[in-house]
């Protein structure tokens, strides 16, 4: 008799009560093995204005250790040898040429291949200089070699100090989607030096604030008060004055960010994260565009579209809707794009449920500072869909009528109330 056609009445107990085969199929046993997966991580904001300060937590966290530094060629070329000299211990430096359209497998191999030939042990540690680019790579090698290995991040650019550098995970893009392949592996330290962001133009720092807002929006109100506030000069002046203030507004973005990502680590408790506002239409917006359209830019399109759906769906009151897209826009960060049609809204609801359990689970803002959560793909109709982007798109062309912000980014790039934090949206 095939196993498969075994039934009950070919079980039998032993003397314990133990369930077991007949004799003539053998015994049937099994054994469940239960764990919890350990991870601890620590941030440190350093936010000495002197870069060689800023850097000593390197020498303690490297001391009597092997490293692999991962970066790229901008950042070695800024600050490369600051970083090697705040380094203890034996260290390589690898430096790939990496953007989002290359963050693949390629990359990552190399820095596997690198390890290799200089025989990174496993108590070695690997350390991702760079932005989210540089960081996801290393992280996802980090998890490979030697099946897991110490890394530690060091971000350099303003996505990477309040969101890509401190999450618990690292991915790589694959087949056209962004972020298909990776691994929950947390970095064992993070150093947030906002001094690195002396040196970034103001492109890349708008791109970094779209990720604060988004943060804001669903979680901190006050935080986004202090964006409105501060972000134009500290943009302007590459965050060197006003000095305190950006410091304490980067940390009070990396808390809001934390605090959301440790009830959830690892993602296996729910898949309804107030993290993926501004998440669920930038992939595929990003990959239309042939990575020509940055990640930061994306997500504030993303941003605008969503509060005008909700807008459209009644759950926001158009005050505090209107005041998330002026913020975008007075910062320079684009709210539009021809490449946002219908068709691709829906197919980024539909590649966001296969993601995120089978349910769509868009974050709604009700009000700046909180949010629901959309679980049904229908609820969001091609009906809806079209007017909140023919608003948004009318919104740009007045706005580039008046000149206070043409910006879109197609397939080129150019250069209220409150409330408490999330509940369910039923279908």
């Amino acid at each position: 008799m095939p196993l498969d056609q075994l039934d009950e009445s070919s079980l039998s107990e032993d003397p314990n009560g133990t369930p077991r085969l007949d004799r003539r199929w053998g015994t049937q046993q099994t054994h469940t093995v239960v764990s919890t997966r350990r991870m601890q991580q620590d941030v440190l904001i350093s936010a000495d204005a002197t870069l060689s300060v800023a850097l000593r937590p390197l020498q303690a966290w490297t001391r009597g250790r092997e490293s692999l530094v991962v970066t790229t060629p901008t950042v070695h070329r800024l600050y490369g040898d600051q970083v090697s000299a705040a380094l203890s211990g034996q260290s390589q430096l690898l430096v790939l040429d990496c953007d989002e359209s290359s963050k693949d497998l390629a990359q990552v191999e190399r820095v596997c291949s690198r390890a290799c030939s200089m025989s990174l042990s496993r108590t070695g540690v690997l350390i991702g200089l760079g932005g989210g680019v540089c960081t996801d790579i290393a992280t996802v090698a980090a998890a490979w070699i030697r099946r897991g290995v110490e890394h530690v991040r060091v971000p350099t650019t303003l996505v990477g100090l309040v969101d890509a550098g401190i999450g618990y995970k690292g991915a790589i893009n694959f087949q056209g989607y962004k972020s298909y392949l990776g691994s929950f592996h947390a970095p064992r330290h993070v150093l947030i030096a906002p001094a690195f962001l002396h040196s970034l133009p103001p492109k890349h720092l708008r791109e970094g604030f779209a990720e604060i807002i988004k943060i804001a929006v669903v979680c901190d109100a006050e935080l986004f008060d202090l964006v409105e506030l501060h972000a134009a000069e500290l943009i302007r002046t590459a965050f060197r004055s006003p000095g305190t203030q950006g410091a304490d507004l980067i940390w009070r973005a990396v808390q809001r960010m934390l605090e959301e990502l440790e009830q959830n680590p690892f993602e296996d408790q729910t898949y309804e994260r107030l993290v993926d506002f501004g998440h669920t239409f930038s992939p595929l917006i990003e990959s239309a565009s042939a990575h020509r359209l940055s990640h930061g830019e994306a997500v504030a399109i993303d941003i605008a579209l969503t509060m005008l759906i909700c807008e459209e769906m009644g759950l926001v009151e158009s005050a505090p809707a209107r005041r998330v897209l002026a913020l975008l826009s007075a910062l320079n960060l684009p709210v539009y794009s021809p490449l946002l049609t219908a068709d691709l809204c829906k197919k980024s609801l539909q590649q966001a449920a296969l993601h995120r359990g089978g349910r769509p689970n868009l974050v709604l803002p009700t009000a700046i500072g909180a949010a629901c959560f959309l679980d049904s793909v229908t609820t969001v109709d091609t009906e809806l869909l079209g007017r909140a982007l023919r608003r948004l798109e009318a919104q740009h062309r007045s706005s580039a009528s008046r000149g206070t912000n043409p910006r879109s980014c197609g397939t080129a790039v150019d250069d209220p109330d409150r409330g408490p934090c999330a509940e369910r949206l039923p279908a």
